[in-house]
């Protein structure tokens, strides 16, 4: 038996197909790949595989990371090379690794945080204005926000904890683009939507929501006794 982290992109149209529907898409290819999936025991048994942490629907990606186990243990390589040919366009396989197999730790537990690239296709004026009181956002010490609870009640919320790093990046190209690191997982978890609703109404600007691409570049964990976070790609279980 075999037990895989393996890292993908979710990039072009294919980030408009929901999280079910792209894990149905890995079902299929390891299937047409000749990979046999490890099966949970008991009245119901399901496939031993998912993914690290939920994209949100038309967000695009370059740190996705799926985890699975197989019944037989072919090798990391050999996995990825059998899997590379089964894949749709837009997914594009980055790496594949063995884990330990008698590790009680999951990759989705194991994620803390994870780092977007974020960019503003609107007037040139509200995105410099933007990247100009970026800082003075960022160094508040509360961000209230507000948003429902599971009683569907307006409550509000300071997401500043949540917040590692937020900055405006400076491109060559057309468009403001602002880089972040965020709480995500279990423990915490900040929506950058939310934090972008929230920075526009700081700036005095209506969010418009296609005006703004959204793409996560990786996801993170924090070693225990670390003091910083570790690219889930070098996670060991």
């Amino acid at each position: 038996m075999g037990r895989y982290l393996l890292k993908f992109t979710k990039e072009g149209n294919i980030k408009y197909i929901s999280h079910l529907d792209l894990l149905r898409v890995f079902q299929r290819a390891l299937k047409r790949a000749g990979i046999r999936l490890r099966y949970s025991q008991g009245y119901n048994p399901h496939a031993k595989i998912g993914f690290a942490h939920p994209l949100s629907l038309g967000y695009e990606s370059t740190g996705e990371y799926l985890e699975f186990e197989t019944t037989d243990h072919a090798g990391a390589d050999s996995q990825m090379k059998a899997l590379t040919g089964c894949m749709p366009g837009g997914i594009r396989l980055l790496a594949c690794r063995s884990l330990p197999e008698t590790s009680k730790t999951s990759v989705a537990a194991a994620v803390t945080h994870a780092s977007y690239v974020i960019r503003f296709h609107g007037d040139e004026k509200t995105g410099a204005l933007m990247e100009e009181k970026s800082p003075e956002y960022i160094h508040k010490e509360e961000i209230i926000c507000r948003k429902l609870n599971k009683k569907k009640q307006e409550v509000q919320t300071d997401i500043r904890p949540l917040i590692l790093s937020f900055s405006a990046v400076k491109t060559n190209g057309s468009g403001s683009v602002f880089s972040m690191t965020l709480r995500t997982g279990s423990a915490g978890n900040l929506n950058p939507e939310m934090l972008i609703r929230s920075f526009c109404e700081f700036c005095g600007v209506e969010y418009v929501r296609h005006q703004w691409d959204y793409r996560r570049t990786e996801m993170y964990f924090l070693p225990e006794r670390a003091r910083q976070i570790r690219p889930l790609e070098e996670f060991s279980g």
